[in-house]
């Protein structure tokens, strides 16, 4: 029993992490409210994330690949927040219409249940990208589309 705690501890831990490295994207993080669901979409250069971070999550640091990231919660009537698994799809594409598929996939921070569907891609310095996604939050729900510019840079 006790191993197996000391197993789970750098999970635990790479969540805690993941979690609190919210803050340094905090500035370019959106939020789109649908009903009582709150979605939150993020893009950032990969070298930000701490390296034990990127490799609990095998997320490739490197200069030139951005990482996308989207999680949904429900607020409840409650006012409790409850953690919902979205399904994402979507691209980037340069003003000059060069288009990127996103391959998103869902990694779990934490213990609460969080999730984010999370997806890397390249990027130019300073060059302008279009991304437009489709977030699959609820069963019967339509998708909600999402569609913004970015620009990332390289240090």
């Amino acid at each position: 029993m006790i191993s197996r705690l000391f197993n789970l501890a750098p999970v635990v831990m790479a969540g805690a992490l993941w979690l609190l490295s919210a803050s340094v994207w905090a500035q370019n993080t959106n939020v789109e409210r649908v009903g009582e669901y709150v979605i939150y979409y993020d893009v950032m250069p990969t070298p930000f994330l701490e390296p034990h971070i990127a490799q609990a999550y095998q997320i490739t640091r490197s200069r030139g690949v951005g990482l996308m990231r989207v999680s949904v919660v429900r607020e409840r009537a409650d006012g409790q927040r409850e953690p919902v698994q979205a399904r994402v799809s979507g691209h980037a594409s340069t003003l000059a219409g060069q288009l990127s598929s996103l391959n998103f996939r869902n990694v779990q921070a934490g213990q609460e249940g969080y999730s984010a569907a999370v997806a890397s891609f390249r990027y130019q310095h300073d060059e302008p990208l279009r991304f437009d996604l489709m977030v699959h939050y609820a069963n019967g729900q339509p998708a909600q589309r999402l569609q913004f510019l970015r620009r990332l840079y390289i240090d």
